[in-house]
């Protein structure tokens, strides 16, 4: 009977414990060996969570932009004949667009470079390589809150070519953008506000030293990840402007090919907030914030790059092991 009592107060201060934090049980036992997968999951996903509120509650303090200041829609200059005339006005003659080699090396070594919303596209490309080409040589580098407009916040330049010279991955993935519709300073020292010409010429150039320096690295393939279309008007506005500033870097370089994401959670041209994976599955594909992805809209985004690689020979589906 005393043994019974002992059993029964054991059990209650365990429960106790548990149900006092959920979240922290979660992550504890997530790592251990008798965690499901939906257990891992939702330990994943309360990370998740807690970089989104870090970024969030980070943003919140380091911008002072008034938004409501900003040019309407109707005030500011068609976005392909603006972005055509910067970089014109950057480059004395035109360049003949290098030809993109056929690739048949298999690589093994995968880097995933960007801000938070690579932490989510990079945990589930990890897990794609893993399962489908055995490829378990993977690394995230991400940095909450950062991209390459506030260099002075978080140097992408001295940060990648650190990692590079580290890790030496053959194939680099990029994705920037979520945080760089701000205000800019050139490299003149000049402010430059976001939507004007003088922007557009800022960014390029940002973006422009970027691609040179991933070019002119050990690295034999990158794929730079443009944004898809977000439910968020503001984003809605400025990404296709950045995807097309990311498009032209890529031009200059046969190492570098752009990926456009951009159609994937549209139908008639417009967001659609719950889309079809390549299996059929239906899923919302956007948290609310208009930029980071659920494990869903991931998975999606992820097999898209996959296929690309596929088709450019990067991957190839191991043989099975034979009895």
């Amino acid at each position: 009977m005393r043994d019974r009592e002992i059993l029964l107060i054991v059990t209650s201060v365990i429960l106790t414990l548990i149900f006092s934090n959920v979240s922290l049980f979660l992550k504890s036992f997530s790592s251990t060996p008798f965690a499901s997968p939906e257990i891992k999951q939702a330990a994943r996903q309360l990370e998740i969570d807690g970089f989104r509120k870090s970024e969030q509650d980070f943003w919140s303090k380091i911008k002072d932009i008034n938004f409501d200041s900003l040019p309407k829609k109707s005030e500011l200059p068609p976005v392909k004949t603006e972005i055509k005339s910067a970089i014109e006005s950057q480059k004395p003659a035109k360049k003949a667009t290098p030809t993109k080699p056929k690739l048949t090396v298999l690589y093994r070594k995968f880097l995933f470079i960007g801000d938070s919303v690579m932490f989510d596209l990079g945990i589930q490309l990890q897990y794609t390589l893993k399962k489908k080409y055995n490829i378990a040589d993977t690394k995230i580098d991400y940095k909450v809150s950062s991209g390459l407009n506030r260099i002075d916040y978080y140097d992408w330049y001295a940060r990648t070519s650190q990692i590079i010279n580290d890790y030496r991955p053959d194939v680099v993935i990029v994705l920037f953008g979520a945080n760089d519709p701000q205000d800019i300073t050139d490299y003149r020292g000049k402010y430059r506000a976001i939507a004007t010409q003088e922007w557009q010429k800022a960014y390029q150039e940002r973006v422009d030293k970027y691609a040179k320096l991933l070019d002119s690295s050990s690295v034999k393939k990158v794929y730079w990840i443009g944004q898809p279309i977000s439910n968020k008007s503001r984003y809605a506005k400025y990404f296709p402007v950045m995807n097309e500033t990311y498009k032209n870097a890529s031009k200059s370089s046969a190492k570098i090919e752009f990926v456009s994401t951009w159609d994937r959670f549209t139908e008639a041209g417009k967001f659609v907030p719950v889309v079809a994976d390549k299996s059929g599955k239906r899923g919302y594909v956007k948290v609310n914030d208009g930029v980071h992805f659920t494990s869903h809209g991931a998975k999606i985004i992820s097999d898209l790059i996959v296929d690309q690689m596929a088709r450019d020979k990067i991957l190839k589906t191991p043989k099975k092991k034979t009895l």
